[in-house]
């Protein structure tokens, strides 16, 4: 199974989505890799843009990103992620994880740029199929323009600055 959902023959895109899904996505190639993050997160607010362009610079590399949303999904780390060697807890997330045979072999904290993922995947697993550009997407660009909205309302909120 592809570790990202088809959106035309040669487009892939990864769309977050639950972890025991996710998980069944990449634990049977010999190589695959799966994000974690949380929702609302920022840094994993920008993860579907940055993997999708990942994953189509890297056919090969099933992908797939994981939201643990509820109790139940952390809950679910100790028979679902731990024996796979992946430990995490809420305050090391948005995660990238690299699995070998479905065990973990590397890890990466937080979110990045697609071109940045991707340099560390080259570190870990050799270079992908097609060389990224080290520039944001348009999609990646577009994502991080409607979160400089929301972190300003934020800081707003929490009365370190205005919304004007």
């Amino acid at each position: 199974m592809r570790g990202v959902h088809q959106r035309s023959t040669h487009t892939w895109t990864v769309i977050p989505e639950a972890l025991g899904t996710a998980l069944l996505r990449v634990i049977d190639p010999p190589v695959a890799v799966i994000g974690l993050g949380i929702p609302r997160c920022p840094a994993t607010i920008l993860l579907p843009a940055s993997l999708t362009r990942v994953a189509n610079a890297r056919p090969d590399v099933p992908i797939a990103l994981a939201i643990l949303a509820s109790p139940a999904d952390w809950a679910d780390r100790e028979t679902l992620l731990w024996p796979r060697g992946i430990h995490i807890s809420r305050s090391i997330v948005p995660v990238l994880v690299i699995l070998r045979d479905g065990q973990e072999v590397a890890t990466r904290r937080g979110g990045a740029p697609a071109h940045v993922i991707d340099a560390w995947l080259t570190e870990h697993i050799g270079p992908g199929a097609a060389a990224l550009a080290q520039h944001l997407s348009d999609d990646e660009q577009r994502e991080l323009s409607q979160l400089a909205v929301r972190r300003a309302q934020h800081a707003a909120v929490n009365g370190r600055g205005t919304t004007d």
